[in-house]
């Protein structure tokens, strides 16, 4: 038999085994549980779809790797984040925008959530932000590189209502919204 009749049994072989129905092994994604406690969130049940959060506004561009120390306590490591008060959005903004103004956030419905690079410099950009049962997820798109972070990290920040969130989710870890 020449190379290429043995190609073509080859080829009809996975083609026949594909329309038989024969499943490869399966890969299960593994969700990583919520917090357990006094603000612990029911678990959504089975195929319940997240609903999209309006984005209010929006920013992006490079956050200095020296005011990491500026973010939330606890929130300094993640790869994602929220904002809560009006003090510490100015404070964070004087550096991820100097000499630009303060934009103005109602944070008494709204909050602003973050998301920054973690272990390379990359572009950042909020695309959608949902919501379920109680458990925020901020959804995005970077450029991707493989240039450590050194003196800067891409980061993009969104002004969302905070109405129903209870927890937002960081990479596996999940951050308690007050």
């Amino acid at each position: 038999m020449n190379r290429q009749t043995a190609m073509r049994w080859v080829v009809a072989l996975a083609v026949a085994g594909l329309l038989s129905g024969i499943q490869g092994p399966q890969a299960l994604a593994k969700e990583p549980a919520p917090p357990k406690g006094k603000s612990e969130t029911k678990a959504a049940p089975a195929g319940a779809m997240p609903a999209t959060v309006a984005i209010v506004k929006k920013w992006d561009g490079d956050f200095p790797v020296s005011a990491l120390k500026k973010l939330p306590r606890g929130q300094q490591k993640t790869p994602a984040g929220y904002i809560g008060d009006r003090g510490s959005f100015s404070d964070i903004w004087k550096s991820f925008k100097p000499g630009e103004k303060v934009p103005a956030v109602d944070f008494g419905k709204n909050m602003v959530v973050f998301t920054r690079n973690v272990k390379f410099y990359n572009r950042k950009a909020i695309t959608k932000v949902t919501l379920l049962e109680g458990i925020m997820e901020v959804q995005g798109v970077e450029t991707v590189t493989s240039v450590p972070v050194t003196n800067k990290v891409g980061m993009a920040m969104a002004e969302v209502p905070r109405q129903g969130v209870k927890t937002l989710r960081a990479g596996d870890k999940f951050i308690p919204v007050k």
